[in-house]
């Protein structure tokens, strides 16, 4: 059933409500496994007294509680109950809101312990979902966020886990732009029952304060509190104009010999021209220059597929000087390639429709007319999130080259038809990095990976729960294969590699060699000290370990790190 409290308007779905199963759920139907696996109770709220009020009840019913936004995790860490006990989503979607104000007059929510007065000129409630921010901030302001093009994507979980999108090469990671945080944490008096709010910023008084700040800009959600507000003393202007363009190259076209050259002419040229990598006249423009390489399973698609997203650094293209990075880009990666890339008219991910062009089929070979867009109508055409299905995914921060060994591990496992055509929706998608993401350095933020020049997520999505095994080891097996010489089988955390992604956390990363071992937060937070300063922080904010799931900050080290 559905009721409300008298003096809080949230809403507690029950699980003899008609809603309940499907609230259960969220992006990857994978999870929870069945309805015995899954969330007891559903709090849906729409303001920041209501989400205090529902997680304190919760609470006080002696519920674990996690929090969702847009319910995109890939994993089972919102919906899953740990060790059969009771769990109650707190589901902060409908808490939703832009708000601008020119003079800064912003006030946080809480109280807040700097002596300096606090204020901002903008501030997101985190049910946000990606699309609406977007709109918002260019309708008010005419900013936006370098953020992901996953429309339906909650920017609570996006930005707690670092966030990054088509205009970070430009602009730098969201989290980059973040200056103060509301949040509920557990009660210092009473941590096991009662949760406070508090405003947290870069000048808190409070070391702790500053440290949480710090936290909530990068280590991922679900670890110290429920995030409600993230505020901003300036955001990046949104750019005008851009270039988009699909090319594509048939698989049939490469032999392991022209795909080693494709992958390294691909990594190269952002080696060459990234913004810390070189003084090449072009690094102070191609920031703009954003790129996701898709190198589909044959099942999925005969074609070799490489968006590009290009815009200027003041957000304009259409002259030589201003197209000159993408102009570039397109004769690197067509010189890499066995022929010029041609304009391909479907669509970037498994099952979107064609988008028709009158240039589809075209060898793209430099920038014109037909590929200009308005900046927010490309932002618009691809901010699709895919069909709701069962999903696997992992991922790994690329600093150097590929090697002959990873080339023809991605070669082998893409390129050879299925029997029965089972991987008809498996990629590799591999993206450009670096840029301003780097020079900005990791400053107030809990993202380590500074140095990176492409970022790859391994994907993998199915709808039939009979698939379930073959879809896993498919892509478990692809990745042991491309990080054969690595660590563990894994994309180190020094030199070559710097890990992986907490936004798209893998807990298959929790075992190595089939035993437990703590080495994963190494992977996902770097060597710098970082693993050490978060669990020292979770130990004085949550000593209860009151938020947690499989891959939330522990309160020790198991000194199992392999």
């Amino acid at each position: 059933m559905i009721t409300t409290k008298s003096t809080s308007q949230f809403i507690t779905i029950t699980e003899d409500n008609k809603t309940f199963s499907t609230l259960q759920k969220g992006f990857n139907l994978r999870w929870p496994p069945s309805s015995g696996t899954g969330a007891k109770r559903i709090y849906v709220c729409k303001t920041p007294e209501e989400v205090l009020d529902a997680a304190n009840e919760a609470l006080s019913q002696a519920f674990r509680i996690t929090a969702r936004s847009g319910a995109h995790c890939y994993e089972g860490f919102v919906s899953n109950r740990l060790n059969n006990e009771n769990l109650a989503i707190v589901d902060l979607g409908e808490l939703k809101g832009f708000s601008h104000d020119t003079a800064g007059n912003i006030q946080p929510l809480y109280k807040h312990d700097s002596n300096s007065p606090t204020h901002y000129k903008y501030a997101v409630f985190t049910g946000s979902q990606n699309w609406d921010g977007y709109v918002a901030m260019y309708k008010q302001s005419g900013k936006t966020l370098p953020g992901g093009s996953c429309y339906s994507v909650g920017i609570g979980g996006h930005i707690s886990g670092g966030g990054y999108g088509l205009l970070s090469r430009l602009q730098g990671l969201t989290v980059d732009w973040v200056t103060g945080v509301d949040i509920l944490i557990p009660d210092p008096a009473n941590s096991s029952k009662t949760l406070v709010p508090v405003h947290v910023s870069p000048n808190s008084n409070l070391k702790i304060h500053r440290e949480l700040f710090k936290a909530c800009c990068g280590a991922g959600g679900g670890n110290f509190g429920i995030i409600i507000r993230y505020y901003f003393n300036d955001l990046p202007e949104a750019p005008q104009k851009a270039y988009w363009t699909t090319l594509s190259w048939e698989w049939s076209d490469f032999d392991k010999t022209s795909f080693r050259k494709f992958l390294r002419g691909y990594h190269d040229w952002f080696a060459k021209n990234d913004s810390d990598a070189t003084s090449n006249v072009l690094s102070k423009a191609n920031g703009g220059l954003f790129t996701l390489l898709k190198l589909n399973h044959i099942d999925s698609n005969p074609k070799i597929v490489l968006a590009i997203q290009y815009t200027g650094r003041d957000g304009m293209v259409g002259d030589h000087e201003r197209d000159a990075p993408f102009n570039s880009f397109l004769s690197a990666i067509n010189s890499s390639a066995p022929g010029h890339g041609k304009l391909y008219d479907g669509f970037v991910l498994p099952n979107i429709a064609p988008r028709p062009h009158s240039m589809a089929g075209s060898a793209i070979t430099k920038a014109s007319p037909g590929l200009l867009m308005d900046w927010l109508y490309i932002t618009q055409m691809i901010n699709t999130s895919g069909n709701n299905q069962r999903g696997k995914y992992k991922s790994a921060y690329q600093v150097e080259n590929f090697t002959d060994e990873e080339c023809d591990a991605l070669y082998n496992n893409l390129s050879i038809p299925s029997k029965d055509g089972t991987f008809n929706q498996s990629l590799v998608q591999i993206d450009s990095y670096g840029g301003k993401i780097n020079s900005s350095g990791q400053g107030d933020t809990a993202v380590p990976q500074r140095k990176s020049l492409l970022k790859s997520q391994y994907q993998t999505y199915w709808t039939d729960p009979a698939q379930d095994n073959v879809q896993l080891t498919w892509i478990n097996k692809i990745y042991e294969d491309v990080y054969a010489s690595q660590p563990n089988k894994r994309p180190g955390v020094e030199g070559r590699y710097e890990g992986c992604y907490i936004n798209y956390p893998d807990v298959d990363m929790l075992l190595v060699n089939g035993a437990p071992s703590d080495s994963w937060l190494e992977l996902y937070y770097g060597n710098s000290g970082l693993v050490e300063e978060l669990i020292s922080l979770k130990n004085h904010v949550d000593p209860n370990n009151l938020f947690r799931h499989q891959m939330s900050i522990p309160l020790a080290r198991d000194n199992k790190r392999q």
